[in-house]
């Protein structure tokens, strides 16, 4: 989880998380591990999906929707809703 305070700190931090999708999608697009630990994959109703345990050493399953695991803080509304809306 991260915390991203104030306009500049939730600018950075928004993106430090494009950057951080655009080098797992180079990758692999499966959710896994290490994708697992700064980003949840939720279905359409926004459940998350666990990662599936089966005998392979490494689980993974296929990416429905990605939220990052961030707690945003700021007195401005309208930078912290811009950033939810994905924009």
């Amino acid at each position: 989880v991260t915390l991203q305070v104030g306009q500049a700190g939730n600018q950075v931090a928004c993106r430090f998380w494009e950057l951080a999708l655009h080098e797992h999608a180079a990758h692999s697009s499966l959710y896994g591990d290490a994708i697992s630990t700064i980003f949840a994959n939720v279905d359409a109703r926004g459940q998350a999906i666990p990662l599936s345990s089966g005998p392979s050493l490494s689980p993974s399953c296929p990416i429905f929707s990605l939220r990052a695991r961030a707690v945003l803080v700021d007195m401005e509304e309208s930078v912290t809703a811009a950033i939810l809306r994905g924009k």
